[in-house]
């Protein structure tokens, strides 16, 4: 878990696998249980530019299936 200057949680952490199939299960475990009442989100670590890339795709996805879904309404 990492903690700033106050000590205090800052709500994310990091954790290696040597084995990747070990990191894929905990993946697929752990991602959207909760922990004290709040659901986390388990994933692999990505550079910004891989993540800002993933997440472009899939809002444009969505936001075509929505064009779709109410063309002609």
């Amino acid at each position: 878990m990492i903690t700033g200057e106050d000590n205090k949680s800052k709500g994310f952490g990091f954790v290696s696998y040597e084995d990747s199939t070990h990191a894929e299960a905990a993946c697929n475990d752990l991602d959207g249980k909760e922990i004290e009442g709040k659901p986390i989100y388990v994933g692999r670590a990505q550079k910004k530019a891989e993540r800002t890339a993933e997440l472009k795709k899939k809002f444009d996805a969505l936001k075509m299936e929505r064009m779709t879904r109410y063309q002609g309404i």
